[in-house]
């Protein structure tokens, strides 16, 4: 294998999409109104895309996304968005029976897809791997370890900065108070979080060429050498329950004649309920 400082970079990207947690409800019963928050690429991933594309920049090469999309499908413009940040082609694995519903199984899949979209792609290995080091919906951080297991790749996970240099990547993180760099030889998995860059932002001439670009499903059935029916026999977490906390608000009403006067009467009243001390 020639070093990868001479060759391009074949990198894939993982890629979750998510209702917004930032736009997210409750319904009348306490749990989140998932039907009315609008998808997102995950926070994390948005970041692992931005990685994957400097590595191409400075290397050559280029970057796929695979994304495990269980239930409802995430709006076009949504997958758009991921495509016009710069990847070559998106790859969906419709997983209509959510069997790939934890960690260990989500894993499998992505597994499946990777020798997958190496041969639609007829790419003969991959270089990297890149993961958001958890989702902004589940936040477990297991699937990109997991994934460099199932592969037997090596991982760095938590990943604050990263290089390539003569067929190793090399990366420096911060854990326990210390930063560490680390290194090892390519292919390997690497998991990044939100402080090792910031992700661009597509221009609109981005946005507009993205319809061109490929966006590939694939049924998780349909992948090779994929058992569904063995994977299904194995014990599996399973979230019982999410509900938000009560919020009891005490609409008070202030009122006055002008600023001033409003004011004043929001001051008392902070005041007399403990909230403001002067």
């Amino acid at each position: 294998m020639e070093t990868a400082d001479a060759s391009p970079l074949n990198i894939l990207v993982c890629v979750k999409f998510v209702p917004d947690p930032n736009q997210l409800q409750a319904d009348a019963n306490g749990r989140p109104d998932l039907a009315r928050a609008p998808f997102r690429i995950s926070t994390f991933d948005e970041n692992a895309i931005e990685a994957a594309l400097q590595l191409s920049a400075r290397h050559g090469g280029r970057v796929y996304g695979a994304s495990i999309v269980t239930g409802q499908m995430p709006p076009r413009d949504v997958l758009l968005r991921a495509l016009a940040m710069g990847l070559e082609a998106l790859y969906l694995i419709k997983d209509e029976t959510a069997l790939a519903a934890d960690p260990y199984r989500l894993a499998a899949a992505l597994a499946a897809a990777t020798r997958a979209i190496l041969f639609a792609e007829k790419i003969p290995s991959w270089d990297l791997l890149i993961c958001g080091e958890a989702s902004a919906d589940q936040y477990n951080a297991q699937v990109g370890p997991r994934l460099a297991v199932a592969l037997d790749l090596p991982a760095i996970p938590y990943a604050t900065r990263l290089e390539v240099r003569h067929g190793r990547v090399v990366a420096n993180r911060a854990v326990d108070g210390r930063s560490e760099t680390l290194e090892t030889n390519l292919p390997a998995l690497v998991t990044v979080g939100t402080e090792i860059n910031q992700a661009r932002m597509p221009t609109v001439l981005q946005v507009m060429g993205a319809g061109r670009k490929p966006i590939r499903d694939i049924p998780l059935a349909e992948l090779p050498g994929f058992d569904a029916q063995t994977l299904g026999q194995r014990p599996s977490l399973r979230t019982i329950d999410v509900s938000a906390p009560p919020s009891a608000r005490k609409r008070v009403t202030i009122e006055g004649k002008n600023a001033a006067e409003l004011a004043a009467q929001l001051l008392s009243r902070l005041r007399a309920d403990g909230e403001v001390k002067f």
